[in-house]
């Protein structure tokens, strides 16, 4: 994918509360270049994109702006009553974790200032749910093999690395954008993939009628001259299925017209594509979950989801810059090993 405008949502609304044009002029512009360039022939695709393209800007506003406070993800808040214990199995684990963040690395490498003190971004996971066999108290009895649900986080990612929460979620709200665009391009790809599988089979079913239909069929040797012959008119209708499934063209390509008409599709039900739901959950130092009537505390957690199936737990977090651990120098270890 290109890389996107670094412009883009600096300026989020004018004074009236409206869009800012050249957000959205910007935004247009990247939708057509993310998906079918094809698309800048057609004289009105700014007019016709622009309503859609508002839709789609509004919501990952809407979305990123509706996300908590950011908390603090650090060795030194580990335990505490933030909620970021449950995303790692201990201190060990977290500093494992942030140690792979190699784009929080290059961010710091590539500043032209001073380093900031804290990075701020957002932490994604991927959750998972089990069912498991553990121990329960009852009372004064401790009972074993009881069915319980361990929840589980992995794949720890950190999202859009910066000095600052606002730099923060103004590069989440271009990185959703951009995701709705992708989902566009995938939609494109897609669609592309099954007309020339259609066009590949309508091409065979026709040299298939073709033969049959001359008679020189290869195993009508084989047929009882009494028994029933090719069925011609059921192939006739496959056919017709398969070229009204085309849209009665004559090549396997989208046109113009569909391809604008995709894009404009998926920007204007973004909700479909990209959404967020909060999941809570009450849950032991060991990551089982408890009962509502369990005195911990529950914690709440922003999920994003798609329509595709893709979900990830989220949540804005900061650490200190000196949190990160260094990365390992293999030479050294070589030499220690010989």
């Amino acid at each position: 994918m290109l890389r996107f405008l670094s412009s883009l949502f600096t300026n989020q609304v004018d004074q009236s509360g409206l869009l800012d044009e050249a957000l959205l002029e910007k935004a247009i512009e990247r939708a057509v270049a993310g998906t079918d360039r094809r698309i800048y022939a057609l004289g009105d695709y700014r007019t016709r994109l622009r309503e859609p393209v508002k839709l789609a800007v509004n919501h990952v506003i809407a979305l990123v702006n509706a996300l908590p406070p950011p908390i603090e993800i650090s060795p030194l808040a580990f335990g505490g009553n933030n909620g970021s214990r449950v995303f790692f199995v201990s201190t060990e684990h977290l500093r494992e974790v942030l140690g792979k963040f190699n784009n929080v690395r290059d961010f710091l490498a590539d500043l032209a200032t001073s380093p900031p003190e804290e990075i701020f971004g957002l932490l994604t996971m991927l959750r998972e749910e089990r069912n498991v066999f553990g121990m329960e108290l009852d009372g004064d009895s401790l009972r074993r093999d009881v069915m319980q649900v361990a929840v589980n986080f992995s794949g720890h990612r950190f999202i859009g690395p910066s000095g600052n929460e606002v730099d923060t979620r103004r590069e989440l709200m271009k990185r959703a954008f951009d995701f709705l665009i992708e989902k566009a391009l995938e939609r494109l790809t897609g669609e592309r993939g099954k007309r020339r599988d259609l066009g590949r089979q309508r091409h065979l079913l026709r040299q298939k009628l073709d033969v049959m239909q001359s008679g020189q069929w290869g195993l009508a040797m084989l047929n009882d001259s009494e028994g029933p012959g090719p069925d011609l008119a059921a192939l006739e209708a496959e056919i017709e299925t398969i070229e009204a499934e085309l849209g009665q063209s004559q090549t396997d390509s989208l046109g113009l017209e569909e391809s604008l008409a995709l894009v404009t599709d998926t920007l204007t039900h973004a909700t479909d594509w990209l959404a967020a739901r909060k999941i809570s959950l009450r849950l032991d130092y060991r990551g089982i979950k408890l009962p509502d009537s369990s005195t911990i505390p529950e914690i709440e957690l922003p999920e994003l989801y798609s329509s595709t199936g893709e979900r990830r737990t989220v949540v804005l977090g900061r650490f200190a810059r000196t949190d990160i651990p260094e990365p390992p120098d293999f030479c050294k270890a070589a030499k220690r090993y010989l």
